[in-house]
């Protein structure tokens, strides 16, 4: 069971994360993420550098929900990330490889967690 706003505070950290390192040229905040999400998937929350963020945060605790679905979606938000990662670091730089595999599923990421944050979907 986890706290039902963890998994919007951290979608929607992902989110602003992603989106500012696209705009930024920020290439490294897609592997770290990808980690930060790999263990969180792995790990659960307690292994969740986001997790630590949300409750350092003064934001009353919400209903308890399964944990099931958030992680599932954190592997399949690691997996994206991976492969954008490996896109941006294998790939030569401002190519269309470099921009579809790299930048692409970062930014397909960005979208869903915002997606998911902003509706609870």
């Amino acid at each position: 069971m986890v706290d039902s706003r963890l998994p919007r505070f951290s979608q929607a950290l992902q989110a602003l994360l992603l989106g500012a390192a696209f705009l930024l040229d920020a290439a490294w905040v897609v592997p770290v993420l990808a980690v930060v999400l790999i263990a969180a998937s792995v790990g659960g929350p307690s292994w969740n550098a986001l997790a630590y963020v949300y409750r350092a945060l003064p934001i009353p605790p919400g209903e308890m929900e399964p944990a099931a679905p958030p992680r599932f979606a954190q592997s399949l938000g690691a997996a994206f990330l991976t492969l954008g990662t490996i896109g941006l670091y294998s790939a030569t730089r401002d190519t269309t490889v470099w921009w579809a595999l790299g930048w692409g599923p970062a930014l397909a990421v960005a979208v869903l967690a915002a997606l998911a944050a902003s509706t609870a979907f």
